[in-house]
């Protein structure tokens, strides 16, 4: 159920007053979405902002020739949808649901006020774009300077960064992810992901817990990533 305390929970909306919050809560519709229900297509408008109240959502692009490229993961408390708004182009991305989910929608009149209203907000955006800026530079030279083993090592520590769990003196990453959809997001085939992550289990780099990896050491696998 939505309440306004449940907003507060969300970094985006964190340091709102009460009122401002309260403003807020009323202008947010929930959509809820089945696992692996589409919630956008590429080229679709860009009418609404998503922030994930609960689940996961994948942002991917398709090929001409049906490959997919996943781009990132979005969970809980984080947000998806705002480059159409800002810009006021069409998606550019695909968004589907992986899990069942849960996401806070804002649509675009609403969202540009509360940008206008509310400087804190547009800092904090400002913010996050940066940061998944930052995230794109990094992909692109992974591609330009890094080998396939590089990518999967340098996609799964940035993985244990950010969906990681302690778990003794590992980190379990929070993703059930197949091969495949390992491989879309590195950008290599899944025949290579295999490959990988057998030679990091023989070097007691990682772990294979059913459909969960575990990286056994966040310190040499990013020394490793830098080697």
């Amino acid at each position: 159920m939505l309440t306004a305390p449940i907003l507060r929970r969300i970094p985006l909306l964190a340091n709102l007053s009460e009122n401002d919050l309260a403003l807020v809560y009323k202008l947010i519709s929930v959509h809820k979405y089945d696992k692996g229900q589409i919630i956008f297509f590429e080229n679709d408008p860009g009418d609404t902002l998503h922030v994930v109240q609960e689940g996961m959502v994948r942002i991917f692009r398709l090929a001409e020739d049906g490959r997919e490229k996943t781009l990132a993961y979005f969970g809980e408390g984080e947000f998806f949808g705002e480059m159409a708004l800002l810009d006021g182009g069409p998606r550019s991305a695909v968004a589907q649901a992986i899990l069942p989910t849960r996401t806070l929608g804002i649509n675009r009149r609403d969202f540009t006020n509360l940008l206008e209203n509310n400087p804190r907000i547009s800092r904090e955006i400002i913010k996050v774009l940066s940061q998944r800026l930052r995230q794109t530079n990094a992909q692109l030279m992974n591609v330009v300077f890094r080998d396939a083993r590089g990518r999967v090592l340098s996609t799964l520590y940035d993985l244990g960064l950010r969906y990681g769990s302690p778990i003794n003196n590992s980190t379990r990453i929070d993703l059930k992810l197949t091969h495949q959809e390992l491989a879309n997001l590195v950008g290599t085939a899944r025949e290579t992901i295999s490959r990988v992550l057998a030679e990091l289990q023989d070097e007691g780099l990682v772990q294979v817990e059913g459909r969960r990896l575990i990286l056994v050491d966040m310190e040499k696998l990013q020394e490793s990533c830098d080697t």
